[in-house]
């Protein structure tokens, strides 16, 4: 295998494993647990 094409093979790889750590924080972030102990804090009212 050429080391060009190893590479790019690397690159792609590192690329989706950046997109996945991506989804995993923001999946983490936005869990019912996480939102549910964030609403212990006084409500505003919208009006």
């Amino acid at each position: 295998m050429p080391f060009d094409a190893m590479v790019v093979s690397v690159a792609v790889v590192v690329m989706f494993l950046a997109f996945a750590a991506v989804l995993l924080w923001g999946d983490l972030q936005t869990r019912p647990d996480r939102l549910k102990g964030d609403s212990n804090s006084p409500k505003r009212r919208s009006f």
